[in-house]
């Protein structure tokens, strides 16, 4: 909407000239009141329309009245000696500054024109002498070449101001999308999900080199696309190693299939008409490639593949980070001697089991006469044992039961969805696994309905402890509640 600040210009100098004219002149007052009768009723009908919001009718109608009021000044004033003609200039301007329409502009010129040409046909000579056809033309070509280029300007300004907001409102939302992705508990995944909703893409995968080489693998993309894409390897003549090996974005628009990564990711997709191949980069180092696809053309000054690249920089952080946390996670989780999950884990993983209702039982285990083992072979024999006993059950266990090392000598076992006969049979077999001859005790308890987890975990000591009693190297069940503290078998 123009305001009074902007129309305030236009005003003012329309205001000198109408005042300039009564120098120096004879004037014809009826002509000049009528002219500032239009002059105000041009003013007035601009700004109410722009008000209610009709700007297009306001600024060409307004500047229709403005230039017959000016014509009429002109006429009150001399006619073409007037001096006030090139204020004509001032309706175009005003109308192109206003209006992208070239249509708008057209019918301003065509008013300009009539302007200029009705007084030399209906008054003539001498106010209006036939030579003013000439300056007429002039006045019209270059009104209409200053009006082109305002508009031409204008709107260059203005894709310019809307570019600028636009990457404003792109570095806000790649923000905050970076800020969630740190919190994310599946960042990968994630990032894929974000650059498919905030770009358009139908297709979004993260290709990342397998350890110890180039080879490239997905190892993830939007959820529609897993069933294809985790794990699937790249083409190493393909845009994705492109622009991995060379750290520069790749754009594709032709030929796609003799240069995607993976045909059957891509058919799945949809086929997408463009792809972006954004490497991941954290200073020098590579750390794969962000592919998005659109169904349609898509340059690389895109806003949708702007957006995509400015995420690819923040996933390499994030990426990066998320890699960093789970190898921390990994050793506060991890036994450094046997590789087992350590006390942490299996606290963790026990009461995941208490709370998920599925049968399951405790089984502690502990290898036999340790401290003498330790004794006679020292500290060094006494870990070779434990990581072999460690990586031997390890063999032995099925898929889904919980295996860890409690701390020196001791293990714990956990059992899902046994009877009490399979449950025996695969104690047996873990016990079997021993190296060096040696031998190991175990105390089984399957959880009561209702029990709590340290009166699950005193029975399978109790038991544990029943073993170690009752001569080592055997495997003891509680049937119901401890009887007595257990004592600790640890050292037995």
């Amino acid at each position: 909407m123009r305001t009074n600040r902007e129309l305030a210009p236009f005003a003012a100098t329309a205001i000198v000239a109408w005042v300039a004219v009564l120098f120096g002149t004879t004037i014809n007052w009826g002509q000049y009141i009528g002219s500032v009768v239009l002059l105000v009723a041009a003013g007035a009908f601009g700004l109410i329309a722009a008000r209610r919001g009709f700007i297009r009718v306001g600024t060409v109608v307004g500047s229709i009245i403005a230039l017959a009021a000016l014509g009429l000044v002109r006429n009150a004033s001399g006619g073409s000696t007037s001096g006030v003609s090139t204020l004509s200039l001032l309706a175009v301007f005003e109308t192109a500054l206003t209006l992208r329409s070239r249509r708008d502009l057209t019918i301003v010129l065509v008013a300009l024109a009539a302007f200029y040409l009705i007084p030399i046909l209906a008054v003539g000579p001498p106010h209006y002498p036939h030579s003013g056809y000439r300056g007429a033309l002039i006045a019209v070509v270059v009104s209409s070449i200053i009006g082109l280029a305002t508009q031409q300007l204008v709107a260059d300004i203005r894709r310019r101001a809307a570019e600028a907001r636009r990457r404003e409102r792109m570095l806000v939302q790649v923000g905050e999308i970076a800020r969630r992705l740190f919190d994310s508990l599946s960042p990968r995944q994630d990032i894929c999900e974000a650059v498919r909703d905030v770009s358009g893409a139908t297709l979004a995968i993260i290709y990342e080199p397998v350890a110890g080489s180039n080879t490239l693998h997905c190892s993830a993309s939007t959820r529609d696309l897993e069933a294809v894409a985790l794990g699937s390897p790249g083409t190493e003549s393909s845009a994705m190693y492109d622009a991995f090996l060379s750290g520069q974005p790749v754009m594709i628009t032709s030929r796609q299939d003799s240069r995607v990564g993976n045909i059957e990711l891509w058919a799945a997709s949809g086929k997408p008409t463009s792809l972006l191949y954004e490497p991941l980069l954290r200073g020098e180092e590579r750390l794969g490639v962000l592919v998005a696809g659109w169904p349609e053309p898509v340059e690389h000054s895109d806003s949708r593949a702007q957006m995509t690249s400015l995420l690819a920089h923040e996933v390499a952080a994030v990426i990066q980070r998320a890699d960093m946390v789970d190898t921390l996670t990994d050793e506060a989780y991890t036994d450094q001697l046997t590789t087992l999950p350590n006390r942490r884990a299996w606290d963790a993983r026990l009461s995941l089991a208490m709370d998920s209702g599925t049968p399951f039982a405790v089984v502690m285990l502990d290898i036999d006469m340790f401290k003498r083992f330790n004794d006679t072979y020292g500290h060094p024999g006494g870990d070779r044992l434990l990581r072999e006993a460690a990586a031997g059950w390890q063999v032995v266990m099925r898929s889904g039961d919980f295996l860890a090392r409690l701390g020196g000598e001791e293990f714990g076992l956990l059992i899902f969805e046994a009877d009490r006969l399979s449950t025996q049979v695969l104690v047996e077999r873990v016990r079997a696994q021993m190296p060096d001859e040696q031998t190991c005790s175990a105390g089984i308890a399957f959880r009561l309905p209702g029990e709590s987890a340290d009166s699950l975990i005193t029975r399978a000591d109790q038991a544990l402890y029943d073993a170690k009693s009752g001569g080592r190297d055997r495997a003891e069940f509680s049937d119901g509640p401890p009887t007595a503290p257990a004592a600790t078998a640890s050292t037995a």
